[in-house]
């Protein structure tokens, strides 16, 4: 009973690892607790690692839930593993739920192809970025990304192979991403980055980074060899500044560069 009042309420993933290990810690001594969940790349831990660990695959009613481990400094005993079996079947049902509603808010919020977020999360949190940059006085900076020549590639590869391209150029620029950046799919071929604490010089270096990220890498798409090539337009938020106007910039900027003959910065 104590288990399912801790769990109840939470919806995310991080909190109901962390209950459920501050009750088990309570129940027996424990090292760490590790919970991975591959198909939606979670993996979160709690604790110390020790040299006794029990591995649980979860699952409920046949769904795969994700992989649990738990460590201690002592070997559990058959009771210690009975508890474990006991109290990951409550955690499992909370567990379903805390993935289902991360699942809808990735539909609303993220873009299915790219698995970046979406215009309507750049709408949200470009206004409060640029809030908090005026508020605290820090540098924030936008950056936008045009897939140079797209249309001509896709009429090469199709609209499947198009679709490889736009997943392989957003895995190239998340690959260079600080944990703070945040990116967006815009629309078609075009993706903006927001980039807290971070003047123009800042941005370009970042920018240089994704181009070099983009360069090195080529993707194989029906007998076609191809290495995406990308126009960036720069942008650093102004004083009393409003966000459509940072925007605004940024997307010119981005014209500049591919008036300037593409795969370039302005």
């Amino acid at each position: 009973m104590r288990l399912h009042q801790r769990l109840q309420g939470s919806l995310d993933v991080g909190s109901l690892i962390n209950h459920f290990f501050g009750w088990l810690s309570e129940q027996q001594r424990l090292g760490s607790i590790e919970y991975a969940y591959p198909d939606d790349e979670i993996s979160l831990m709690s604790g110390s690692l020790r040299v006794h660990q029990a591995h649980y695959t979860l699952r409920l009613q046949k769904r795969y839930l994700g992989e649990l481990t738990i460590t201690s400094q002592k070997r559990f005993s058959e009771q210690d593993l009975h508890l474990h079996e006991q109290s990951i079947g409550c955690l499992a049902h909370y567990l379903k739920n805390a993935l289902d509603f991360r699942a809808m808010e990735k539909m609303a919020f993220y873009d299915g192809l790219t698995g970046v977020m979406n215009r309507k999360s750049l709408d949200e949190l470009l206004p409060k970025e640029t809030k908090r940059a005026e508020r605290h006085g820090y540098d924030l900076s936008v950056m936008m990304i045009d897939i140079d020549n797209f249309k001509v590639v896709n009429d090469q590869v199709g609209h499947i192979g198009g679709d490889q391209i736009l997943k392989h150029a957003s895995k190239a620029i998340r690959q260079v991403l600080r944990v703070s950046d945040l990116p967006f799919r815009f629309g078609g071929d075009e993706f903006v980055l927001i980039l807290p604490n971070t003047d123009l010089v800042g941005a370009r270096s970042a920018a240089e980074q994704i181009m070099a990220s983009l360069g090195s890498s080529a993707i194989e798409i029906n007998n076609h060899t191809i290495t995406p090539r990308v126009s960036i337009g720069l942008a650093s938020y102004r004083h009393g500044e409003h966000h459509e106007e940072l925007i605004r910039r940024s997307d010119q900027a981005l014209y500049d560069a591919k008036k300037n003959g593409r795969n370039c910065i302005f």
